[in-house]
């Protein structure tokens, strides 16, 4: 059997039930099959990230990867970016000096 995957909403769902409805976490995984161990990930997920929580796959793992491979994209492109701005500096300097 594969692993079973959950979205945001049914994530949120089952946090709020623990900590609105103050239902125990025996009880909410014992009713919905799931561990007591993934309800407390996603509690401590949710402490951290409040309703930003669970993004992208339901996985924030995946989500701040997603994330930094962006980052890195964007460094690589400013900083050529950069370098064209230093050459570029590089020649006004030498067009001046001629003057």
């Amino acid at each position: 059997m594969g692993r079973r995957t959950f979205s945001k909403e049914y994530k949120l769902q089952t946090t709020k039930q623990v900590i609105k409805e103050g239902k125990r976490t025996a009880e909410v995984s014992a009713r919905l099959g799931i561990t007591e161990q993934t309800i407390y990930r996603w509690l401590r997920e949710y402490d951290k990230y409040g309703e930003e929580a669970f993004k992208g796959f339901g996985n924030t793992r995946v989500d701040s990867e997603y994330k930094i491979k962006l980052l890195e994209k964007k460094n690589k492109q400013l900083l050529k970016e950069n370098e064209i701005l230093k050459k570029f500096q590089v020649f006004q300097k030498g067009r001046q000096d001629k003057k």
